[in-house]
């Protein structure tokens, strides 16, 4: 299929063209007009002339050949219209009216005449119920949008006109060019696969950009976009992800959109970059704008303020992709003799707030040599002595030797600056987080993995020791917390323990300062009826321990009832500024898998408690799925504040782990503690 007619056409014919200022028909044939030279023909019975044109009754009373017709008429007059478009061999043809099937069922019959009419005469269709095309490099705006954009490297294709409008407007005021902008309206021909494709194979096209409610076809969505992220990046911006949003989809274009979760997992697989916002959506044009297409890892932090700078810093480390770059020894001593002494060379590079255009352009002259940097991020702050607009100049001549991302951050002193950047092509991110989440995005899609940071030296550097068995349990007591079980020093005092209990199941754990976690030696046996099992865990427990700790100290067993019920863990980090932090979340191995906690500062009361044990993604799980009993809520929040009492009395315990702590319908008990001092 051959969609280039709908792009640069010779010959269209605009249906409905109005002498009317305030219609469509009149806003679409103003707009040709404005753009490269074609054989327009208006086509209205009621006019002789519009805006200089002669006017035709019909489609048919036209000699020459009509490459595109623009059809503006009343939905009830469409079909008509389009059967003279069909007589006239017209291949080509987009219909703006509105009234089909996102009216519902009448509308969605109508639809379906039009289709087949299509199919007869064999119309490539684009619409109903959209806004138009435009092709900024053949000069056309097809549509009844207020301006084209400037020239860009960017297609646009959207399934909501309203929004295509607002995102052209807002692009043009930022300086951001497009190559193409489809209106895919209801898509009953032609959908956003066939545009999708052609975009794929355009060479002026560089990345393209959906807003997306439904897919026409799944399977040859991920075929299609496979193939083209190969060769250039999509992104999409995906509505209808909420059940309201589903309803407001369905009203919207008629149609049904794919499970949020489905089709997140559909984009992974074709690696199309995925965005849930107007914003971030906007700053990826930036991106692609400025012609970085491809992943940067290695980033260089360039500025004239020390605050923006640790933001970024801050922001990189923290990103998936994103690494803050390590300059070569060389590259340091050559930016030590062209900046001042109190200037920082290390990455951010802060050339100080006086910075002058020539500092910044010495800097930069240094910077794009650098072969660990892939990419230099510019942070400029005005000042009464910034050059903003200079400097913008010098950005845009080394922008084409290494990618120079300008982040000015300022208002209406920055003006002349954007000037700048819109003449020669460039455009200006606000603030450093919306570059960085830019970049970020397309290495995380292109699955550019981070390399393992270097962690940081803590300032506290005492080692911590695990408290005593005696200490722990006694603090513990002193806030009315009990550490559930009995502590067996020999083995020979098992016998004397089994005689005084009763038929229960019980828990055996080693206990030692040495070891902290006691699963991961096999220093735990569970489900012990009796003495011969009690004896025989004890010999495999302590043979485990001093397998893989030969040197540690045993202070015993602890031997515990079996408990039942929901693991959680409630903990407690000493910060350096906050002081005791209070943590909660599900227990076990769950909370090193999952992550999923919630934090208190000390202290920590009865419905601060409550509210955190409430933040946890796995809160339904404690108040039972499936017909289960909720846990006892208070009895766990009762814990959190006495522990939050102890963290404040205790100074000297810098962390606690009470995991597991065993919950159910009536009761707590902890299973499990350390103290770490």
């Amino acid at each position: 299929m051959d969609l280039n007619k709908f792009f640069n056409p010779k010959s269209i014919a605009v249906i409905g063209a109005t002498i009317d200022k305030n219609k469509v028909g009149y806003a679409i044939l103003f707009n040709l007009l404005r753009g490269e030279k074609r054989n327009l023909y208006p086509i209205n019975p009621a006019h002789q002339e519009i805006l200089d044109l002669p006017c035709y009754r019909s489609v048919l009373d036209i000699k020459n050949p009509v490459e595109l017709a623009i059809i503006i008429v009343k939905a009830e007059f469409v079909l008509s219209v389009l059967i003279e478009c069909g007589q006239k061999k017209i291949p080509n043809a987009i219909v703006i009216s509105s009234g089909f099937k996102e009216l519902g069922k009448n509308g969605e019959n109508l639809e379906e005449k039009l289709k087949q009419i299509c199919k007869k005469y064999k119309i490539s269709l684009l619409g109903p119920n959209c806004l138009g095309i435009i092709d900024s490099l053949s000069d056309l705006n097809a549509s009844f949008a207020i301006q084209k954009p400037f020239r860009g490297h960017i297609g646009f294709l959207s399934q909501s006109g309203a929004l295509g409008t607002a995102m052209l407007d807002w692009t043009n005021n930022k300086g951001i060019g497009f190559s193409k902008f489809i209106s895919l309206g209801n898509e009953a021909v032609l959908s956003e696969l066939d545009f999708l494709e052609f975009l794929g194979n355009d060479p002026d096209t560089k990345a393209i950009f959906l807003y997306l409610e439904k897919i026409t076809d799944g399977e040859k969505f991920i075929k299609i976009t496979k193939k083209i992220t190969a060769k250039k990046p999509i992104v999409v911006l995906k509505a209808g992800r909420s059940v309201r949003g589903l309803k407001a989809v369905m009203s919207h274009t008629g149609s049904l959109a794919p499970q949020d979760s489905i089709f997140e997992t559909a984009c992974k697989k074709s690696k199309i970059i995925t965005t849930d916002s107007l914003h971030s959506f906007f700053n990826l044009a930036k991106l692609f704008h400025i012609r970085t297409f491809k992943p940067l890892r290695q980033i260089a932090i360039l500025t004239n303020g020390g605050g923006p700078s640790v933001i970024a810093t801050d922001l990189i480390d923290l990103s998936k992709t994103l690494e803050i770059a390590k300059i070569s020894n060389k590259t340091l001593k050559e930016l030590k003799k062209i900046l001042p002494p109190a200037a920082a060379i290390n990455n951010p590079i802060d050339i100080l707030g006086d910075a002058s255009a020539t500092r910044y352009e010495e800097a930069l002259k240094i910077l794009v040599k650098e072969k660990n940097i892939d990419g230099i991020l510019l942070i400029l702050t005005p000042q009464f002595m910034t050059e903003s607009e200079k400097i913008a100049e010098i950005l845009t001549s080394y922008a084409k030797q290494k990618p120079v991302i300008p982040v000015f951050i300022g208002g209406e002193s920055l003006e002349n600056a954007q000037k700048v950047f819109r003449k020669k092509g460039l455009v200006n991110f606000d603030f450093p987080k919306d570059a960085i989440e830019s970049l970020d995005a397309l290495g995380a899609v292109k699955l550019i993995k981070k390399k393992k940071p270097i962690p940081a030296k803590s300032p506290d550097k005492t080692e911590l020791k695990m408290m005593k068995i005696s200490q722990t349990t006694k603090i513990l007591n002193d806030f009315n917390l009990k550490l559930e079980g009995q502590l067996i020093r020999k083995k020979k005092d098992l016998n004397k323990l089994f005689k005084t209990k009763k038929e229960q199941l019980l828990a055996m754990k080693i206990i030692s300062q040495n070891i902290i976690h006691k699963t991961d030696i096999r220093g735990v046996k569970l489900n012990i009826k009796n003495l011969t099992e009690a004896e025989k865990s004890w010999d495999l427990i302590i043979k485990s321990a001093k397998k893989k700790y030969p040197k540690a100290k045993i202070e015993g067993v602890l031997i515990q009832q079996m408990a039942n019920g929901k693991e959680i863990i409630i903990g407690m980090k000493r910060d350096q500024v906050f002081g005791p932090v209070i943590i909660f979340g599900l227990g076990g191995m769950f909370v090193e898998a999952l992550k999923d906690i919630a934090l208190g500062i000390a202290p920590v009361n009865q419905n601060e408690a409550l509210k955190m044990i409430g933040e946890i993604k796995g809160f339904n799980i404690l108040k039972g799925l499936r017909g289960e009993k909720s846990v006892n809520l208070s009895k766990i929040a009762d814990i959190i504040v006495k522990l939050s009492k102890l963290s404040l009395a205790h100074p000297e315990i810098k962390e606690i782990d009470l995991n597991p702590v065993i919950v159910n319908e009536k009761t707590a008990h902890i299973v499990d503690a350390r103290f770490m001092v």
